[in-house]
C-alpha cells in the first residue's frame, strides 16, 4: 500500500506560504482549496523555513534542523570561506580540529565534532 504522505521541499513550502499570504482566505479555507490538511498548513507556516537572508540553505531539503552550536557553525563557515580564498586544502580532519578550537574559544564545553554534526553544519 502506497503512503499518502507527501514530503515537500523548502521551495514548495515557501511557495505555498507565499500563496497563502497573498490570498484573503482563512487557513481552513486555503487548505481545503489546495487539498492539504489544515494541520499541515499550520505546521509549515509555524516552522522557520529558509529565506533569502540565509547564506546557505539546501532548497531540496525536507526539514531544517537548527544546530544548538550555531556560533561554532558560523565561525567554522567564516574560516572555510577564508581558507578557500587562500586556496588552502580543507579536509574533514582539519574541519574537526578547527571546530573544536572555535568551540573552546566560544565556551561550548559540551560540543563534540562528530561526523554527523559536521555533515549537517556544512
Amino acid at each position: 500500500m502506497a503512503s499518502k504522505r507527501k514530503n515537500s521541499s523548502f521551495t514548495e513550502k515557501n511557495e505555498l506560504i507565499e500563496k497563502f499570504q497573498n490570498s484573503n482566505l482563512s487557513k481552513a479555507a486555503f487548505a481545503k482549496t489546495n487539498t492539504i490538511p489544515r494541520t499541515t498548513l499550520n505546521n509549515i507556516s509555524a516552522a522557520k523555513l529558509c529565506s533569502s537572508n540565509v547564506q546557505i540553505c539546501d532548497q531540496e531539503r525536507k526539514r531544517q534542523r537548527l544546530s544548538p552550536y550555531e556560533n561554532v557553525d558560523k565561525a567554522l563557515l567564516s574560516w572555510i570561506k577564508y581558507a578557500q580564498s587562500q586556496n588552502s586544502p580543507v579536509s574533514w580532519n582539519v574541519l574537526k580540529e578547527k571546530s573544536l578550537e572555535f568551540a573552546n574559544e566560544l565556551g561550548e564545553s559540551s560540543f563534540v565534532a562528530s561526523n554527523g554534526w559536521l555533515d549537517t553544519a556544512i
